[in-house]
């Protein structure tokens, strides 16, 4: 089976690339190709244009079809909604992505919260920065609507600081959330489904360290987490792999913050703790049995250097 990632210069490549080895020919397509990981093959290393562009699905649509490509795993938030948009042009290759009105919803931070809040999912208070802040605590968190490896987010430590950036922003300022900051141990869990959106494995990573990606981090069987996803799942079912990041509270109680409509830069751990989503992906549904893994694996990411001549 043939298997294209894009997003190939992220983290989680070279993990990949090993890991995947033995089960499928796998193929990286990046906007910068000299970002991915040398360890991949030449031959399956692919230049792609950038979301924006205006050809960008046309080119990822020829290269699927060039290397007869089975399943397509888009890593990038700004091509999830386009390459959904063609799902039926892509095919034969399938498109390891949730639906595309769960995409939509969930791209958009604060329209992801209101969705949950309305399946009676507890989530953090949560509204626009251009609102009047009515019930948030302050220091609270303040990020983007849209976007991704922590970019742009930061601590509001009081009120004032709110008004000022919001005066700072103007019109700008309906772009961002502030929501409250919620204290506790942070989770991001993987979540696979198959093509008729059941549910087969939800894998609990517990982050150790986390610099915009997950740097050290451990596979947890928390059953507080993996009980409160799948109610999420419940009121949002969706096909494909995504991701939840949370907080598990010293309460107990979970609570989403985030939930981003793919796979996460920690899916190659999932892989090495024994379960494949794109298995998943294309298997039967199951009997109400989610996927058991290997607690306790760990993630370390370490830099490696690269000497070039010529």
């Amino acid at each position: 089976m043939k298997v294209l990632f894009t997003g190939g210069g992220g983290a989680g490549a070279e993990a990949l690339w090993k890991l995947y080895a033995p089960r499928y020919e796998v193929h990286f397509a990046d906007a910068d190709i000299d970002t991915i990981d040398p360890i991949v093959c030449l031959t399956q290393r692919h230049q792609i244009p950038l979301a924006s562009d205006d050809i960008f699905f046309k080119e990822v649509n020829e290269l699927c079809k060039k290397l007869e490509i089975d399943v397509l795993v888009p890593s990038v938030d700004e091509e999830l909604i386009i390459l959904a948009q063609g799902i039926d042009k892509i095919l034969p290759t399938k498109l390891m992505l949730p639906d595309y009105e769960f995409l939509a919803v969930m791209l958009d931070k604060l329209s992801m919260i209101m969705e949950l809040a309305k399946k009676n999912i507890p989530t953090p208070l949560t509204v626009s920065l251009d609102d009047d802040f009515s019930g948030i605590s302050f220091p609270c968190i303040c990020k983007p609507r849209k976007g991704r490896g922590s970019r742009d987010v930061r601590v509001l430590n009081t009120r004032e600081e709110g008004q000022a950036l919001k005066t700072t922003l103007g019109l700008s300022a309906n772009g961002f959330i502030v929501q409250n900051k919620i204290e506790g141990q942070e989770y991001t869990v993987q979540m696979a489904a198959n093509l008729n959106g059941v549910l087969s494995a939800v894998v609990p990573v517990k982050v150790a360290v986390k610099r915009g990606i997950t740097i050290v981090a451990e596979v947890e069987a928390e059953q507080r987490v993996i009980e409160a996803c799948k109610r999420i799942h419940a009121a949002c079912p969706t096909k494909g792999c995504y991701n939840i990041q949370l907080i598990l509270t010293k309460d107990g109680e979970v609570m989403p913050f985030e939930i981003n409509p793919r796979v996460s830069t920690t899916y190659c751990l999932v892989v090495a703790a024994n379960v494949d989503p794109i298995e998943i992906f294309l298997g039967k549904d199951n009997l109400g049995e989610l996927a058991p893994f290997s607690s306790g694996m760990q993630l370390r990411r370490h830099w490696k250097n690269h000497f070039l001549q010529g």
